[in-house]
Parts: C-alpha cells; structure tokens; sequence
C-alpha cells in the first residue's frame, strides 16, 4: 500500500482548493434594463393608440314600425301587343320521327383460308369440338372458314374469345358481304 506521507505544516487534512474565490467586489455591477423596458412601453403604446384610434362603427339608427316604408304597388301586367301570342295557342307542331332501323347489317367471323379443303374441314372440326359452328365456302381457290351470320358485333367477340382460349387465333369479324 502506498501511502502518502503527512505534509509537515498543519494543513495536511484540508485539501487545497484550485479555484480562486471570486470576490463580491470583482463581479460587474448589474445595471437596470432600461433598453428593455423602453421598447416594451413603447410597444404598450402603440397597441393602446391603435385600439383607441380606429373608427368604431356608427350605430344603426332605431327604426320605429310606423317609420318603416310602405312597399309600392306594383302597375298592373302590360296588356300583350303582339298578335302571334294569340296565334301560337291554336297551332299544333307536325315532327316527323324516322323509324328505327330494326335490323342492322349482320357480322360474319372467318377464322381461315386455306388451298386445300381438307385443312379447312379440320379447321372446321377444332370448332364444333368447342360448341360453334362453322361452314367452310369456297371462294375461287380458296376455302375459307366462316363462322356467323351475328346480328351483333358483341356476339361474335364473345366467340372469338372462346376460340381464342382454344388456341384458335387469327379470326376476324367483318360485315356479312
């Protein structure tokens, strides 16, 4: 163990403090905030002047009932000047409503063209297998496979669609010709 040894004056119990006591006569003197409290009067004042120096409203003047106007008569209705307004009430107006065209130009769906009829007729058969049916019609060197006629075009897209879901691609819907 290391001690220490006792200092040979009698102030070896006390520990030296480092720190230099500050005297009361070496603090600055605090002085009164007079920046302060002038701009806070002249503030007080500005905000006084300014509720006292707005206009307030003038109040509305009482009215009494027997001071309230009497509301004015109106002129009787103008009499009409004009001979048309007479004439109007007996006319009767003709329109002339176009029928509706109940029956549109119906669509057709071809799916193919083949040279050879016996590709057409397999074609063909690919179709019936989904519940459709087709014809094949030749057409100069060609068989096509049509499907249709369709009153409307929404028909046929819902078909297509359903060939299209069977890998059948390539069909086109055009006006039945």
């Amino acid at each position: 163990m290391n001690r220490r040894k006792p200092a040979k004056n009698g102030n070896a119990s006390k520990p030296q403090s480092r720190k230099n006591p500050v005297s009361k006569r070496n603090q600055p003197k605090k002085e009164f905030p007079f920046l302060a409290v002038f701009i806070a009067t002249l503030l007080i004042g500005f905000i006084c002047y300014f509720i006292f120096a707005v206009e307030k409203p003038a109040p509305t003047p009482t009215v009494k009932k027997a001071q309230i106007k009497q509301e004015e008569v109106l002129p009787e209705k103008p009499q009409p000047q004009w001979e048309y307004e007479g004439m109007l009430k007996d006319k009767e107006v003709l329109v002339d409503i176009p029928d509706k065209k109940k029956a549109t130009e119906p669509y057709q769906m071809q799916c193919a063209s083949f040279r050879k009829k016996e590709d057409a007729e397999s074609l063909k058969a690919k179709i019936a297998f989904q519940g459709l049916n087709s014809q094949v019609k030749r057409t100069g060197d060609w068989y096509r496979v049509i499907l249709g006629p369709y009153v409307h075009k929404r028909v046929a897209e819902k078909e297509r669609h359903k060939l299209q879901r069977a890998r059948i691609n390539g069909c086109q819907i055009w006006l039945w010709r």
